[in-house]
């Protein structure tokens, strides 16, 4: 029978020690890997819902679609409804009606983003005084049973915040802006999240966008109702924190601007064109946004709506 020595037996078990190591290598990261969260969510924004151009055809198509895809949540970004800005009450609270009737559809939590089309009688052409208790955005709240017109909540790991985006000038117009009162609630809601959760936010108005550059010329500025003007004091507030997503609406364009590591996404409109079409050659459609740990990927959803003419 054949003998070996010590150094010859030393050579197999070294490489079952190792193999052994090599294993529980593996084995630890892909527990690290199983044990990072993933989940889908979908943005939807400016839906610009009306009894008009099929559009309340064209929304149920939408969520349809959505339930298809079966996201943990919706998270809209704002212009809900096609206009309470210059309209009555009687039409703005129809088209309220309307919104919260069809998203009864859906099979999931919807979170809402407030756009300037929800501000109630604004302009002075809507005939609504100022005193009226649905003024401005009284009517939102209401029927939207919000307390305020921004908060958070989170969800498998990453933190959510809603902002308000829109100011009013004196002469009763709008204009992109995060006002005093929220950005303080901002810091303070900011202080209870740990610095290296990923955060995620929706408004209506962008904080960033190319779309005049690449519509219009290379030196186009956008004005102060396509913008927030003082979008670099609120992303001041998240300088020590890993903001991940900004969802922004309101231009019906589709962009991704990555700036350090935030990614400024504009979210097309599932109305495109205010459900006359395209709109600059973006069709009817939504994000899709799939997490896994701090990361993401995304696409834009066309859901296969081609708009309708008539009533």
């Amino acid at each position: 029978m054949k003998t070996y020595s010590h150094e010859e037996m030393a050579v197999p078990g070294k490489f079952i020690r190792n193999l052994s190591i090599l294993i529980l290598i593996l084995i630890v990261l892909c527990s690290c890997t199983s044990n990072q969260q993933s989940f889908r969510f979908v943005f939807m924004t400016d839906i610009h819902l009306q009894p008009e151009l099929y559009a309340d055809q064209g929304f149920q198509t939408a969520i349809q679609r959505v339930n298809e895809l079966k996201p943990d949540f919706v998270l809209t970004g704002g212009d809900l409804i096609m206009d309470a800005l210059g309209q009555s009450f009687e039409r703005s609270w129809g088209l309220y009606d309307l919104y919260l009737k069809l998203i009864r559809n859906f099979n999931m939590p919807v979170y809402n983003t407030m756009g300037n089309h929800e501000v109630f009688g604004l302009y002075p052409e809507s005939g609504v005084n100022p005193d009226n208790p649905e003024y401005g955005k009284a009517m939102y709240k209401h029927r939207m049973n919000y307390q305020q017109t921004y908060y958070a909540f989170d969800h498998k790991g990453w933190h959510f915040i809603v902002l308000d985006a829109i100011g009013f000038k004196p002469n009763r117009r709008y204009f992109g802006y995060v006002d005093e009162n929220q950005l303080n609630w901002l810091e303070q809601d900011l202080s209870r999240v740990d610095k290296s959760t990923p955060i995620a936010v929706s408004l209506h108005i962008p904080l960033t966008s190319v779309y005049a550059q690449m519509a219009d010329s290379s030196t186009a500025a956008l004005d102060s109702a396509a913008v927030v003007v003082n979008a670099k004091q609120v992303l001041e507030k998240f300088a020590d924190h890993n903001l991940r997503l900004v969802l922004q609406g309101h231009l019906h364009v589709v962009e991704e601007i990555i700036f350090r590591d935030t990614h400024y996404i504009t979210g097309g409109a599932v109305s495109a064109a205010w459900w006359t079409g395209p709109r600059d050659g973006f069709e009817e459609g939504f994000l899709v946004i799939d997490t896994r740990g701090s990361n993401f990927t995304w696409r834009y959803e066309d859901y296969g709506w081609t708009a309708k003419t008539g009533n």
